[in-house]
């Protein structure tokens, strides 16, 4: 199969992949039931990531040319299960000319791009096979969910409340809430009234909201590499140019972003300073204070997202960027599904002014408000006792399966990979040597029976740098520990082969 791929085109390159083999298909070029190339022998063919092809496979598939089949490959046309499905329905309907199975749905205009969900998604269903320990998931522990306090309170808000309180709500969300998030933020440094608290459905939407809000095709946004995979979908699907940052033990590397801001004017710095996702890194306060001024001065808007910085396992979290804040530059994003549970979908930002009234704009297009019953409810919660105690408890939980996880990196992981060493949050980012792919460690964790977190569609960019996201939270320290020590006989491998292959090189030169 003969493709070629524009690598000056502005238009990314799985696009560009996706738009060829879906026009060798149309054409006939390539027929119904034919076997695409393995994603690592296309990749391999074409000097792309292996996500690229990934990527581009996903975006066939939602056209409905193409289904993938466990253990065997990605083929053209749809699955036998869509076939008998769609067969089933259209018996009553013969006398109409048979089309295309897909084909309308094919031609219709997509303005999504979700590339690196849609790849997560894919990469992480071997995950759930019986017998595979999973690092991957950044997630919660459902053990530890406050599901019978929760379920009280919920019955007791629908008894004494005024049923009026569960008419169509107000976009800013339940005012008993937002005072409270201000006496939280409070704890954080931030200066803040519920006046200035927008309630939304989760941290992804204030995300959301504020790119649809203030971001247009063509603007730069400065984002950490790596950093949140959906917010990177976000940002691009605004049509949005996207400039890494690196990060290092300290966070965010302010310098560079100086740098850049003076190089690029961009509209938006994304920045997760505390339980840095995937790294587990927290920003120093001096950093912190530096890109607050640089906002200020330059006039741009600093998207602080908080996402667990109750989970700090050692010491107290430094005081947020936004505590630092003069003129509303920082716009602030809190959420609840870390702390208390991801399906109450409660999040929210902190803003003044004039960004805060058009983002309160924005949510009313997206959703109008938040349930107000799981608001109350949550607000009820958050109020009492169990609330901390509960918080405590999780605290002391998952930091001792963070340290678990780092003691049997140390004991069994081979010397040339590091890892970052995480204070907060749930996540640690593992760095792989030179010359090794995110992909070959990936599955070859897999063929061990552990899935962990493809460190590229983290990244902003094509890769390098290298590396993976282990999660630690969702699992007890035995079970997180074994998948550790699967995942760094894996590892070893990987290795093994890579040093095998260089001295088979290097053999070759000499001789030659």
């Amino acid at each position: 199969m003969e493709l070629s791929l524009n690598r000056t085109s502005e238009t990314p390159l799985y696009r560009q992949l996706h738009g060829a083999i879906r026009q060798k298909i149309k054409n006939g070029e390539i027929g119904e039931g034919s076997r695409l190339p393995s994603v690592r022998a296309l990749a391999t063919a074409l000097s792309v990531s292996p996500i690229t092809v990934v990527q581009a496979y996903n975006a066939l598939a939602a056209d409905g040319l193409v289904h993938a089949t466990v253990g065997r490959g990605t083929f053209v046309g749809s699955s036998v299960r869509d076939l008998i499905h769609h067969g089933e329905r259209r018996a009553d309907f013969t006398h109409e000319r048979p089309e295309r199975d897909g084909e309308w749905q094919s031609a219709l205009s997509v303005h999504l791009r979700a590339p690196r969900i849609a790849a997560m998604q894919t990469l992480l269903r071997p995950g759930r096979r019986p017998g595979v320990i999973s690092l991957a998931g950044g997630t919660p522990d459902p053990n530890l969910f406050p599901l019978r306090a929760l379920g009280r309170l919920w019955s007791r808000v629908m008894a004494l409340e005024n049923p009026c309180f569960l008419q169509y709500g107000t976009p800013q969300g339940d005012y008993h809430l937002r005072d409270w998030i201000a006496t939280r933020c409070a704890a954080a440094g931030i200066s803040t009234r519920a006046e200035d608290i927008l309630i939304t459905s989760g941290s992804q939407q204030a995300i959301d909201i504020v790119a649809r809000t203030f971001l247009g095709p063509g603007d730069y946004v400065l984002v950490e590499s790596p950093t949140f995979v959906t917010a990177l979908d976000i940002f691009e699907g605004r049509g949005a140019k996207l400039l890494g940052i690196p990060v290092d033990a300290g966070g965010m590397r302010v310098d560079v972003a100086a740098s850049l801001i003076e190089r690029y004017r961009p509209r938006l710095i994304y920045t997760i300073p505390t339980a840095h996702n995937p790294t587990g890194t927290t920003m120093g306060e001096d950093r912190r204070r530096q890109l607050a001024a640089l906002a200020r001065r330059h006039k741009i808007l600093v998207l602080e997202d908080d996402t667990c910085s109750e989970f700090t396992y050692d010491g107290d979290p430094p005081a947020a960027i936004k505590s630092f804040d003069a003129g509303g530059h920082v716009v602030f994003v809190l959420s609840f599904s870390k702390t208390v549970i991801p399906g109450l979908r409660v999040g929210c930002v902190v803003a003044e002014g004039a960004v805060l009234a058009h983002l309160i704009e924005s949510k009313l297009i997206a959703d109008r408000f938040t349930s107000p019953l799981i608001q109350r409810t949550l607000w009820r919660y958050l109020s009492a006792r169990q609330y901390q105690k509960d918080l405590a408890n999780a605290r002391d939980t998952y930091k001792r399966r963070r340290d678990a996880v780092l003691h049997t990196l140390q004991t069994t992981m081979p010397a040339e990979v590091t890892w970052t060493l995480p204070a907060s949050g749930f996540n640690m980012w593992i760095n792989l040597p030179d010359g090794i792919a995110a992909t070959e460690a990936f599955e070859e964790g897999l063929k061990e029976g552990v899935a962990c977190a493809m460190g590229d569609l983290c990244l902003p960019h094509e890769p390098p740098p290298s590396g993976l996201r282990i999660s630690f939270a969702d699992n007890q320290e035995e079970v997180a520990a074994e998948g550790v020590r699967r995942l760094a006989r894996a590892v070893a491998r990987v290795l093994t082969r890579a040093k095998r292959e260089d001295e088979q090189d290097t053999e070759f030169v000499t001789t030659v």
